[in-house]
């Protein structure tokens, strides 16, 4: 290598040793914040949480959360559980979460990062506080790190925004935040349903043995067929899977005239439903609600029929009835117009028309 060039290259080199000496580097903060816990006070204290606040743009709360004996309550969902799954997955994301890297203090650039405050109008976060004297400070929780893993966060008394190693889901409503699951009843459990109406008339069907696959249309007037056996059986099916859609007191709906509805399971558990119907003014409904409340029992008669000694004995049923009681008493769930359709049908909506047979 010539001479020339050596010189050249050392003074490439010394350049570019300098262009890095004069580069910003992380302050002793920044270091010391990095890799070290997000929340240290709630994972001191998360098993000692008793209430938290949610909320959202323009400082709309969207759910309080309360602990109300071995259970979690929404305070705006009109004190109806709450989705502990849910709030166990966010106490543990955010107790267990470590920072990865220190980002802006620079509140014009909050917006980026989904971090700004949530008086703002169009804030993106959700802010999460604890209990007033808990010793945990407040969180705004902004966007996800779509390039990388992990969520942007910022405490609400802190300029200091970061990135934490895990995301935090927080739901922006307050069905979000409510427990969802009401009752489920498959209708292979099922050995006999009875709807009976406001006008006194009743539909029934029974399967003549645990082991059948359709039900029987009891009482259909002759001459006349069903039209299939899965319209007799779709009644059984209705409480299957029955997800939460919206919630209220039981006492604050008329419950006059219902029609009412039951299920017998093969093991004598008892499922009595009432369903209404309400009129609303809301211009993006259909201007009819269809409101469902429930209540759980044992048939005894169906207990000392069963058929293995294993269904007589009834501590199970009774257990299971009381857990479906302890969940639904004084509630009433909102149902969708074909969950209706399906528990209050009639004789003649599941009879071929007559002359067609």
């Amino acid at each position: 290598m010539s001479r020339k060039h050596f010189s050249w290259l050392l003074f490439i080199t010394f350049l570019v040793a300098a262009l890095v000496l004069m580069l910003p580097g992380k302050t002793g903060r920044e270091s010391s914040l990095e890799q070290s816990d997000f929340l240290p006070q709630l994972a001191a204290r998360a098993n000692e949480v008793e209430w938290l606040r949610l909320t959202g743009a323009g400082d709309a709360v969207i759910a309080t959360l309360t602990r109300d004996g071995n259970a979690w309550v929404v305070e705006e969902g009109a004190g109806y559980r709450a989705d502990w799954g849910q709030l166990k997955s966010v106490l543990a994301g955010l107790a267990n979460a470590r920072i990865v890297e220190v980002k802006t203090d620079n509140p014009d650039y909050y917006t980026r990062l989904g971090v700004e405050d949530v008086s703002a109008a169009e804030a993106a976060g959700v802010m999460l506080e604890f209990a007033e004297g808990s010793g945990i400070p407040a969180v705004i929780v902004g966007n996800d790190a779509n390039a990388r893993a992990g969520q942007y966060v910022r405490l609400r008394d802190s300029a200091a925004s970061v990135l934490i190693d895990s995301r935090v889901n927080l739901p922006k409503t307050t069905s979000g935040w409510l427990d969802k699951d009401i009752i489920d009843i498959s209708d292979a459990e099922v050995v006999e349903y009875t709807i009976e109406h406001p006008d006194g008339v009743i539909v029934e069907a029974t399967k003549a043995s645990a082991d059948d696959e359709d039900f029987e249309l009891q009482e259909i007037p002759e001459g006349r067929e069903i039209r299939s056996a899965w319209t007799v059986n779709a009644p059984a099916n209705s409480l299957a899977a029955l997800t939460l859609e919206a919630v209220l007191p039981a006492a604050d709906l008329n419950w006059d005239e219902p029609v009412q509805f039951r299920l017998l399971t093969a093991d004598g558990l008892t499922i009595d439903s009432e369903l209404v119907t309400v009129q609303t003014k809301d211009e993006d409904s259909s201007g009819e609600e269809h409101w469902l409340k429930l209540r759980a029992g044992v048939f005894t008669t169906a207990v000392e029929n069963a058929y293995s000694a294993a269904a007589k004995d009834d501590s199970e049923t009774r257990f299971r009835a009381g857990e479906i009681n302890r969940r639904v008493d004084g509630w009433a769930y909102r149902v969708p117009r074909y969950k209706y359709d399906s528990i209050a049908r009639k004789m003649e909506d599941m009879l071929q028309p007559a002359g067609d047979n």
